[in-house]
């Protein structure tokens, strides 16, 4: 453990010329006065190179680590607890991490300009460590903290085997989801995706070569972008009915793109699966209660949070995982939609 730096917020108000009331308020996170972002900036930037540990960390690293675990969403979506998938991991996190005495807190990093606040959270001794998702966002900030050796989990599949990891291979998930439908005899497959290209290109791009593969190339006018919700999957599945020749089965990127199909669907006075079939991703809790059961893919989220949660807690206490990097695999839920 680092040891506390006695810089103080009045040195670094004297070192750089301005009002310790203004270094005061920076360095406590305060928003409740308008501070210049470039100013707020160059004394976050100052007060890291003078070595300064903020004064709200001071107990816990006089007494040890901190007892809070941080899980850190960077740039998420807008609707990221309307859909279970974040909760799940987050209750599979605090079910571990609560046993050995941890309390859990959710950061949100929205703006890209504010990724030293990682640093702060661990350099200070907020935290005792950090879960995180969407790691290729914050790369800059937490490469070099894991090679420091603090205490972090990565939510993603990274290339760099020597950063901690428990990932799903939902790549291979989306691949079982198409290679089911190809075998069940489908040429016109409909894709909807639940957030837009930018975030999704690396599933669609998925969806393309299984289709490629299965010899039913998939055609842009088959593809429709949600936003996270069953209205948007809903507005999505009547675009795709309208088009001609129209589809026989669709895949919803998540549960939520394919309960909105099917209402849609079924709207249209089409049958489900004889006119549409419908595939749906993630096996949320109402999956089996659709009408018909939705098949889907199981992405074991809970287990993941779990895992995590126990790989961080080895780390703080200065454990090496024996495995550094796990890899969740997803499985095909039944149902009776295709």
């Amino acid at each position: 453990m680092k040891k506390r730096n006695s810089v103080t917020q009045r040195q670094i108000a004297q070192q750089m010329g301005v009002s310790q009331t203004l270094v005061s308020l920076v360095l406590s996170g305060s928003y409740d006065v308008t501070i210049n972002h470039e100013t707020r900036q160059r004394v976050l930037a100052f007060a890291e190179e003078m070595g300064y540990v903020p004064q709200a960390a001071a107990k816990s690293l006089v007494e040890g680590l901190s007892n809070h675990i941080a899980m850190v969403l960077v740039q998420p979506h807008y609707q990221v607890f309307q859909d279970p998938f974040i909760p799940n991991i987050l209750t599979g996190i605090s079910d571990v991490i609560q046993a050995k005495g941890y309390r859990l807190i959710v950061e949100h990093i929205n703006n890209l300009n504010d990724l030293s606040t990682l640093r702060y959270m661990l350099k200070s001794g907020e935290v005792a460590g950090i879960v995180l998702s969407n790691f290729h966002w914050a790369e800059p900030v937490i490469a070099p903290l894991i090679e420091e050796g603090y205490p972090i989990v990565l939510l993603d599949n990274v290339s760099d085997e020597r950063y901690p990891s428990v990932y799903i291979d939902h790549l291979n998930g989306v691949k079982s989801a198409i290679q089911h439908l190809l075998r069940m005899g489908h040429a016109r497959i409909g894709c909807i995706p639940y957030g837009p290209l930018a975030s999704m290109g690396n599933r669609v791009d998925t969806v393309r070569e299984a289709l490629r593969k299965g010899g039913h190339p998939l055609e842009n006018r088959y593809i429709r972008f949600g936003e996270f919700d069953p209205e948007s999957g809903y507005q999505a599945m009547q675009s795709l009915l309208r088009e001609s020749p129209r589809v026989t089965a669709v895949f919803g990127m998540n549960d939520m793109m394919a309960l909105g199909a099917m209402r849609a669907i079924l709207d249209a006075g089409l049958r489900i699966p004889q006119d549409v079939a419908v595939i749906g991703y993630d096996n949320m809790r109402f999956s089996p209660f659709t009408n018909p059961t939705l098949t889907t893919i199981h992405a074991p989220e809970l287990e993941q949070g779990q895992l995590a949660g126990k790989m961080l807690v080895e780390l703080i206490h200065g454990k090496v995982p024996q495995t550094v990097q796990i890899a969740l695999s997803t499985r095909m839920i039944q149902g009776r939609s295709c």
